[in-house]
């Protein structure tokens, strides 16, 4: 997650609360019967800033006391103006960009039973929910009270200037989406290379009889594994003619390719490999389930497929926020479904550290536990919502039998897990475990053991802001002990992937949003510098050493783009590449590309140099921004608003090939032309494409299962599927077959993959996008993003329910109705609702 867009305006004039090491006590006795309202007033869009009104309802039966209480909360946007409290309200921000206090001193006494209520002013504009508030709790006299929040915008003055998404707009904007038969739809997502269907269908089987060849037998339980989606009986047979299933090997086929064919009798897949083998079993579910759905009966079908790209990969960030292995697992599953082979795992951060490492308890007895604390001996700051005690996904963490049982689990799956520790940036967890270790054998005596893995000079005066506005998150290059521990943690992990019985070919070390400023007031650092090292030099041995340390493993180390460009003051806009490249041994995965930013073409810079480079762009593949300005998305906007179409639309091989997003993201063709193009000799080095979802705003579960899908289907289908040949035309070409590729698109998400992930995970909520909605001559119109699924309205403004009427065609309407509309799926679960204005 990159949070371009803070600036350090914020910083100016605001008190940091010193943690000390002081001791204190947390009560277990915590009341919840506390309410906040957080009522903005006005949207001041010409100055940045937001007039917010707070009231405080207190229905416990404590009295807080003057000069004795605080509030504490999280907020991505919007800092308070010290200076427009009232008297006798003190602001404090407390470290990072959304920890945020306000002590009450004399006056400020807040009694059982009664309420107070006081105005401010922020900066910056919470132009959604998911930027906060939350996590709010008070705090008496170290004991703890959770705070339930409540925000009210809906009548705020200056609203329009936002520029909120209407149901009209929605209706426009979905102009090119309508409903076509399903017998002109794929079955399969990603879309196979080649497709033969006839019209002819016969009876699904009834459970399976497997024949496997010779070849593929030590995968034979494997295969049962990944069979058992279907919920069929499932019988290996050694005879050929009893099996309704065959697999056979093909060593013409090159890897992940398969063939699938169902006629009368059998259906036999033909691979070459084992990751064929489950890609081609995958797309047989996908087709097997929607004869569930349907009449039960299967398609007389011949597929012949293979991948675009040979990695494609999704990132999940379980250092933000923690759902542990069984979640995990299922992320594994559909991945595996939709032809997904790399899950690069960020595991650390900032806010979290969440593997287990023998021998370092502190990084998960501290790293990974968020929550209300003076020091930061025992847990991290609270962070992202997680509040008081952290909640259910601030705290956890994977040990290190779970963490194994996902990479047996993952291998079968034919995912590849690329662990992913962050250094020296983003390193804040890390740094503060260590200290808290330090402390602990320092109170022992044991200076040479509190030394031993520290990661900080302590006597280092620089001063600097990372993206997300920490002072403390960068670990010192020029101790030793940064080595040692670095070393430490890598071999514990390659002792995990061989208990495993998987080979640790990759691992990535982050190293993004290194801050300006950092060591060049260290001590440790100061004869380095002295000795006509400058600080770019001393990062580039940094990477070397760890370079060193990977190899002794035969590791390859990978990392964002950041670790390969010039470190200067212009910090995420450079676009320098260093002249040290680590013998093209090293991977970029390259995810700064604001449209209109002027980074677009550094993907093709790497690849063209020799590197080889995994496209991750934010402006495209990341999942946590926020598909439009509704109030009610989920996620951040810091790269854009990134919606369904702006994922599927993208070429990876010429991003700018794409007329039609070329126009919406405002490029003219003067600024294009001055863009650096993939050199066709250099194809090759641009190896893939990779999905993220950083989880800054993904607080529980519904909002990660929310931005997972269908977000992760759409870009499947660009990672696999083969180049779109409409991309290849005139802008004036392009139009009108890439606007019917997506329809086509849309209804097999709408009519086929999202009822199969409802029938296949009944508890897994999908995002069904709010309908588009116009009454005209009192005629209800309405458009899906995702034509076949249900949309139920309400005619008197309430909340629609499954039970309420289906919208099928136009519908007349009365002259005083108030429209609701939204979307259901199959196991009547809804999306968010949207009013049709007139």
């Amino acid at each position: 997650m990159r949070l371009l867009k803070l600036k350090s305006r914020f910083i100016t004039g605001l008190s940091l609360l010193s943690l000390g090491l002081t001791a204190y006590f947390i009560s277990n006795n915590k009341e919840s019967a506390i309410y906040l309202t957080y009522t903005i007033n006005k949207f001041d869009t010409e100055k940045g800033q937001m007039h917010v009104r707070i009231n405080i309802d207190n229905q416990t039966t404590t009295d807080f006391e003057p000069s004795r209480w605080s509030l504490h909360w999280n907020q991505i946007i919007g800092i308070v103006k010290p200076e427009s409290l009232p008297a006798g309200i003190d602001f404090t921000w407390v470290n990072g960009n959304s920890y945020l206090k306000l002590n009450f001193e004399e006056d400020w006494a807040l009694k059982a039973g009664e309420q107070l209520h006081f105005d401010l002013i922020k900066d910056g504009i919470m132009s959604r929910l998911a930027l906060g508030p939350f996590g709010a709790f008070l705090v008496q006299n170290e004991k703890l009270f959770d705070v339930k929040t409540t925000v009210k915008w809906q009548h705020a003055e200056g609203l329009e200037d936002l520029n909120l998404p209407t149901s009209k707009t929605r209706y426009d904007e979905l102009a090119d989406i309508y409903l076509i038969s399903k017998e002109k739809l794929p079955q399969i997502i990603p879309t196979p290379k080649r497709i033969s269907k006839s019209n002819n269908d016969r009876p699904a089987e009834k459970d399976w009889q497997i024949y496997i060849s010779p070849f593929f037998s030590a995968y034979s339980q494997d295969l049962k594994q990944l069979m058992t989606q279907t919920a069929k009986d499932i019988q290996l047979v050694v005879d050929i003619e009893e099996a309704n299933l065959v697999i056979n090997k093909a060593a013409d086929l090159v890897n992940e390719a398969y063939m699938l064919n169902i006629d009368k009798e059998k259906i036999v897949i033909n691979t070459n490999t084992y990751s064929g083998m489950v890609y081609a079993i995958q797309s047989l579910i996908q087709i097997d389930v929607a004869a569930q759905l349907g009449s039960n009966r299967l398609p007389l079908i011949d597929i012949k497929d293979a991948p675009r790209f040979a990695y494609r990969g999704f990132l999940l960030d379980i250092s933000r926020n923690f759902y542990g292995l069984n979640k995990i697992k299922q992320i594994v599953d559909l991945m595996s479904l939709y032809k997904l082979n790399h899950l690069n795992l960020k595991l650390t951060d900032d806010e979290g550290w969440r593997l287990e490492i023998p021998g370092l308890p502190e990084l998960t007895d501290v790293g990974s536990r968020r929550g209300y604390t003076l020091n930061e001996q025992d847990r991290l700051l609270p962070m992202y919502g997680s509040g008081a005690d952290g909640g259910k996904t601030g705290n956890g963490f994977l040990s290190r039998n779970e963490f194994i049982e996902l990479l047996r689990y993952a291998r079968v799956r034919n995912v590849t897990v690329i662990p992913q520790i962050s250094f020296p940036s983003h390193a804040r967890a890390a740094v503060i475990s260590m200290e808290a270790r330090r402390q602990r054998f320092l109170a022992k005596g044991d200076d040479a053991a509190a030394e031993e893995f520290a990661l900080v000079d302590l006597k280092d005066k620089s001063v600097y802001r990372s993206a997300q506005l920490y002072n403390d998150n960068v670990i010192n290059i020029c101790r030793e002990s940064a080595y040692g521990f670095f070393e430490k943690v890598v071999e514990e992990v390659v002792g995990m992937y061989s208990d495993a019985n998987v080979k640790l070919k990759e691992f990535s070390i982050g190293a993004d949003e290194l801050p300006y400023g950092v060591w060049q007031a260290s001590p440790l650092c100061a004869d380095k510098i002295s000795n006509k090292l400058t600080i770019s030099e001393l990062y580039d041995k940094n990477i070397s050493r760890l370079k060193e340390i990977l190899n002794r493993y035969s590791i390859v180390l990978s990392g964002w783009e950041d670790f390969l460009l010039k470190h200067s003051e212009l910090s995420q806009s450079e676009t320098l590449i260093k002249e040290e490249r680590y013998n093209y041994e090293v991977i970029p995965y390259v995810w700064n590309n604001i449209w209109g930013g002027g980074r677009e073409d550094m993907n093709y810079k790497f690849a063209n140099l020799g590197f080889k480079t995994v496209m991750s762009n934010s402006s495209a593949f990341y999942f946590d921004m926020a598909d439009d300005r509704d109030m009610e998305s989920h996620g951040l906007n810091w790269s854009g608003y990134v919606d369904y179409f702006d994922t599927w639309a993208i070429d990876p091989d010429d991003i700018f090939a794409n007329a039609t997003l070329n126009e919406k993201h405002k490029l003219s063709k003067d600024y294009i032309k001055n863009k650096i193009n993939l050199d066709t000799n250099k194809r090759n080095n641009l190896i893939g494409i990779q999905s993220q979802l950083f989880g800054e705003t993904v607080r529980t579960e519904h909002i990660l299962n929310e931005m997972l899908l269908p977000n992760m289907l759409v870009f499947a289908e660009r990672a696999w599927a083969s180049r779109p040949n409409w991309i290849s035309l005139t802008a004036e070409q392009q139009k009108a077959p890439m606007l019917e590729q997506w329809n086509i698109f849309a209804n097999t998400l709408g009519q086929y993959a999202i009822p199969f992930l409802n029938h296949q995970y009944k508890n897994l909520n999908i995002h069904l996008p709010k309908p588009g909605g116009v009454i005209s001559n009192d005629t209800l119109f309405v458009r899906s993003q995702f034509p076949g699924i249900k949309i139920c309205y309400s005619i008197d403004g309430s909340l629609p329910t499954a039970d309420n009427k289906f919208y099928d065609n136009s519908v007349a309407v009365g002259a005083d109705a108030k429209i609701m509309l939204r979307a259901f799926d199959i196991n009547n679960k809804g999306g968010k609702a949207i009013e049709v204005l007139r």
